[in-house]
């Protein structure tokens, strides 16, 4: 089953595609969603020939597959397929589609903590010079303490995989489970506030007139 997940992802690298891996760890379940999509105006004038190469290859990727949900989306930029799935923690080592796309997968959880890493190599790359990229978001509903994401915002921690990397691009992160994510406030001035800074301003004004009328 291995060999069709890497199938899929070399489809999407070879037709210039672009995925989204997103996991968002919650309380009870881990929710799973795959993201395929491609640039609106090549899907509208792509030819008959290489739209059923690439609805082969997916069917494909689905067979023994079908507990994850497939749903079209579209907008004016990107067409592609969702796929969905709500994981139990104890469903997650071995269903899991991130799991397949490497040699070494190590999650672990408790009710302190969870943890995942993985080997160095994306197994799901072969890539070619019209190859795009692969993202992985990982969010929790908790306090996520170390990771060795590309970059973060806020609680969406995001590694990015493409053909300069997929070598050595492991995935490493762990959560508190004893503390929840909090959002930092957006810091918003009351009426009172509001009025006190204009007429600060307009102070500031009056005085830079009398000023320049006294010179």
């Amino acid at each position: 089953m291995k060999k069709k997940i890497t199938l899929l992802i070399m489809s999407i690298l070879l037709t210039g595609c672009s995925a989204n891996y997103n996991v968002s760890f919650d309380k009870e379940k881990i929710h799973d969603s795959i993201e395929i999509y491609e640039n609106s105006s090549i899907i509208n004038n792509a030819n008959t020939e290489k739209e059923n190469e690439i609805n082969d290859l997916i069917l494909d990727w689905e067979n023994g597959y079908d507990f994850y949900q497939r749903e079209l989306y579209t907008t004016d930029k990107i067409t592609g397929y969702r796929y969905t799935y709500d994981f139990n923690y104890d469903e997650y080592d071995a269903m899991s589609q991130l799991r397949r796309c490497y040699e070494d997968f190590d999650f672990k959880y408790d009710a302190n903590s969870i943890r995942l890493s993985t080997s160095q190599e994306f197994l799901c790359g072969s890539y070619y010079p019209n190859s795009k990229e692969i993202t992985i978001n990982i969010t929790s509903r908790y306090e996520i303490i170390s990771s060795n994401a590309d970059k973060h915002d806020k609680n969406k921690y995001t590694w990015i995989i493409n053909k300069d990397n997929y070598e050595d691009h492991p995935i490493k992160i762990e959560i508190n489970r004893n503390n929840e994510y909090n959002a930092p406030k957006e810091r918003i001035l009351s009426t009172d506030q509001i009025l006190v800074l204009i007429l600060f301003v307009v102070l500031v004004i009056i005085l830079v007139i009398r000023k320049r009328r006294n010179k």
